[in-house]
């Protein structure tokens, strides 16, 4: 597809300039799953992560889905899709080792899944570590991080809120409370909520008083506090060998996300070299033609990400696409709102669609089919997320 891209770019006579920047904001995404594998190499060796990960697991029901969702996200803004894995793994063993019977397992097993996905995919709301935001934030040059931040947190808010009511809405199991492991507290959560403060922080003011973009502030800045914490947690070794003990196992682990390094970045590519190919009046007439206000295409692009990541389309691909397309004809509706559609399209997907990671990793711990971990488990809870998410686009534009 990349390929092919690039032999439309020739042909349909995109400028060498056109090209380089969509080329340079596809490369950065290579950069930045370096950047956080060194990151997550200084993570687990911290005993904050392992603590914080039984912590959310083992609570009552009652408070088990709301600290289950912030530390899946938590984890999964520092570790991605393994920090995930991690946290499901804690759960899933944890559920195993207390639940009295087969039903309450099943019914267990279910919640603190869905908890997982559930907190996990907001993420990409207002994290500058994720792919998501680095890929849709440049495409408007006006719109910095900080300025878009409210937006995603009030998303952030809406999602988690929805996601909580359906989870009071599933079967529930009277059981005690877990058996505490003495392995997790309270302020190894707290710290690592620090901790993102403390990166994404330092990214922003870096952007807000050096005018360092985000992008850039954030590979110089992760590295940087991935050695600092390093060191505070080298245990027996001195500072000098816990530094190379970071480096020789960053480049033990970046060879190992080749395959997620390949796949992120021709996404990303194809897509913005599909917008940059489509003329702006071909793109002027279709929104003219459709008759779509700002709030009904906001709206249509987050249905539409959504759907065609149900056909094994990643929103990689949609969203840039979509957006990068809209960003051209300059529709009379503020950046961001297009920004947070795509994203809402792009978090129902990451919960329910078969072709994304997180529901394939599910699956495959569960032995689950994806369609029942995905669609039947989250499927509702997606629906109205967009279906809300669109009626405040149409009544607000």
């Amino acid at each position: 597809m990349s390929s092919a891209a690039v032999i439309g770019c020739l042909v349909l006579g995109v400028t060498w300039a056109e090209f380089s920047v969509i080329a340079s904001r596809s490369m950065y995404l290579p950069a930045l799953v370096a950047v956080m594998t060194v990151l997550r190499v200084a993570a687990e060796r911290s005993p904050l992560v392992t603590g914080a990960g039984h912590y959310v697991v083992e609570q009552p029901p009652s408070r088990r889905f709301g600290l289950l969702a912030i530390g899946s996200q938590i984890f999964g803004v520092l570790l991605n899709v393994g920090g995930f894995l991690l946290l499901m793994n804690i759960a899933l063993r944890t559920v195993e080792a207390t639940a009295p019977n087969d039903r309450v397992r099943e019914i267990q097993t279910r919640r603190v899944t869905n908890a997982a996905l559930r907190g996990f995919a907001p993420g990409i709301y207002w994290s500058p570590l994720g792919v998501a935001i680095n890929l849709l934030l440049p495409i408007f040059p006006a719109l910095s991080w900080l300025e878009f931040l409210p937006y995603g947190l009030s998303a952030l808010v809406l999602y988690l809120g929805i996601s909580w009511a359906f989870d009071l809405l599933e079967p529930r199991a009277r059981t005690a409370r877990p058996v505490q492991s003495r392995r997790g507290r309270a302020r190894d959560l707290l710290l690592l909520v620090l901790t993102l403060a403390a990166i994404a922080g330092a990214a922003g003011l870096a952007e807000a008083t050096f005018g360092i973009p985000l992008r850039a502030a954030i590979l110089i800045v992760v590295p940087g506090y991935a050695m600092a914490w390093m060191i505070v947690n080298r245990g027996e070794l001195g500072p000098g060998r816990a530094i190379a003990h970071l480096g020789s196992e960053s480049a033990r682990l970046i060879p190992r996300s080749t395959n997620e390094i390949c796949v992120m970045t021709a996404s990303g590519f194809v897509g913005l070299a599909l917008a940059e190919m489509v003329p702006v009046r071909v793109v002027e007439a279709i929104v003219v033609l459709s008759g779509l206000s700002g709030g009904l295409l906001a709206s249509a692009v987050a249905a539409l990400i959504f759907l065609l990541s149900m056909v094994g389309i990643s929103p990689v691909i949609t969203g840039t696409l979509f957006v990068a397309a809209i960003a051209q004809v300059g529709i009379d509706m503020p950046d961001a709102m297009f920004v947070l559609a795509a994203l809402i399209g792009w978090s129902c997907a990451v919960i329910v669609s078969p072709m994304t990671a997180t529901i394939a990793i599910a699956s495959g711990v569960l032995g689950k089919p994806a369609s029942v971990v995905g669609l039947k488990w989250n499927g509702a809870t997606a629906l109205t997320i967009l279906l809300l998410g669109s009626a405040f686009f149409i009544l607000r534009y």
